[in-house]
């Protein structure tokens, strides 16, 4: 009877003890996933809206898959990710954590909303050719492996952008992002290192005209009527045209 009683147990215990690792690794697993970066750097009042939760952002804080990180003016935060690649959100920014992917068993943010402000992106070691997709509520821009600055605003025009108050700029320093337009779909386009692109509201990405601030003219437009010379050509180092200009009805294409 001993023996039959010790022969059920062993068996209830090899059905038991497995399941029971099964679910244990399991949801370490699905931990480790919610988890996408752990906070590196933080500067001024930053917090993280989790659920209903306003968690105060303080170095070593596990940041996770559908946190919003909210940086208030003069803040700023650096997420470290896998492998040495980093995000950092500069003053007066609200980023979303929307989907996220395991590499190497490790979580990290495979895509992300820009809802307002800057952000400065660093993709290196395994997260490189992964897709990484970072929306704003009018562009789109996906790398895999690089470097570059992403920023948001609204709320003001821009010369050469008639009614348009939704801006999405990208500067790229190393690699290849490519842009497209969220609200349209189209116009996507690959910005390499050195360039930058804008997206207007709904106009597709284009090279906005940049010079050294040295530099007042990018280019003279000469048309001589009567001996007036009309059709000034300029832009200032923060990639808006001259005031006063009327050649640009448009965005412009070409930034070399």
């Amino acid at each position: 009877m001993l023996s039959q009683w010790c022969s059920i147990n062993s068996r209830l215990a090899s059905l038991v003890i497995p399941t029971i690792l099964a679910i244990v690794v399991g949801v370490s697993t699905a931990q480790a996933q919610s988890t996408v970066g752990t906070v590196t750097q933080v500067q001024g009042a930053v917090s993280i809206q989790r659920g209903a939760s306003n968690v105060p952002v303080v170095p070593n804080l596990p940041v996770q898959l559908h946190d919003k990180i909210v940086t208030q003016p003069d803040s700023s935060v650096t997420v470290g990710l896998i492998d040495n690649s980093s995000i950092q959100l500069g003053a007066s920014t609200t980023l979303s954590i929307d989907e996220s992917t395991a590499i190497n068993g490790i979580g990290a943010p495979s895509k992300m909303t820009l809802l307002v402000g800057s952000l400065h992106t660093v993709i290196v070691g395994a997260m490189k050719g992964h897709p990484y997709e970072i929306r704003t509520p009018n562009a789109i821009s996906t790398a895999h492996g690089t470097e570059w600055d992403l920023k948001y605003s609204e709320g003001t025009t821009r010369d050469g952008y008639q009614d348009c108050k939704q801006f999405t700029d990208v500067k790229v320093q190393d690699g290849t992002v490519n842009v497209a337009n969220a609200q349209t779909g189209t116009g996507a386009q690959d910005v390499p290192a050195g360039h930058f692109a804008t997206v207007g509201c709904g106009i597709d990405p284009v090279d906005p005209p940049y010079v050294d601030h040295t530099v007042e003219y990018i280019g003279l437009g000469v048309l001589g009527v009567g001996g007036v010379t009309v059709g000034i050509l300029c832009a200032t180092e923060t990639m808006d045209w001259c005031s006063g200009s009327n050649e640009h009805n448009g965005p412009v294409t070409s930034f070399k």
